[in-house]
């Protein structure tokens, strides 16, 4: 006589990598979808000045790529207000502040970049480019860890999540390596980060 036995065999669960490729990739496919861009970034300056932001000097702002959250309108504002404002460029594995001026290259990834010599000195405020975010300000960038290892040597820095609110989600994998944003500025919410 024989038994049919159903065997269960568990999966190991996936890593924080694994976890964060799948986010990804959801990430990229939503933000692709995104519609009324122009209204939403009109939302984001609002809330990136209802927060109090604009009264720093130093701001490090990435120049807005793709279906990225819009910083044209945040970059113009600030110059507009006599700030300092620069612009990621990358240099190996690394960022470097550079100013915002009127020439510019492309990055290997085909973002511009300001041609100039890079700042040495600490950003007031970093704004973040990002996939997704939770409320504990844990970002999922595009994988390079470039900004992590910017907010490393800057960590007196206050970093800033800027994303359209579906962006925001319930929890994003962490790892030893990420570092988190102290406040997320949506086109719908400001939230300081909690943990």
């Amino acid at each position: 006589m024989s038994t049919n036995r159903l065997h269960f065999v568990q999966s190991a669960p996936l890593s924080a990598a694994e976890r964060k490729a799948s986010l990804r990739a959801q990430m990229k496919k939503r933000r692709g979808e995104n519609e009324n861009r122009d209204a939403k970034e009109a939302l984001l300056l609002d809330n990136f000045l209802r927060a109090g932001l604009a009264e720093k000097e130093r701001y490090f702002v990435y120049l807005s790529f793709s279906s990225e959250a819009p910083t044209d309108k945040l970059v113009a504002y600030l110059l507009g207000a006599n700030k300092q404002v620069y612009t990621p460029v990358t240099h190996g594995k690394e960022l470097r502040a550079v100013a915002l001026g009127e020439d510019f290259t492309l990055s290997p990834f085909g973002v511009r970049e300001p041609v100039g010599e890079p700042f040495e000195g600490t950003p007031d405020v970093v704004v973040l480019p990002l996939l997704a975010v939770d409320g504990r300000g844990v970002r999922l960038g595009y994988g390079g860890g470039y900004y992590d290892r910017f907010l490393e040597r800057h960590p007196e820095a206050l970093a800033v999540a800027y994303c359209f609110d579906f962006q925001i989600v319930r929890e994003v994998p962490e790892e030893e390596h990420d570092r988190r944003a102290a406040l997320i500025i949506s086109d719908k919410r400001i939230i300081r980060c909690r943990g």
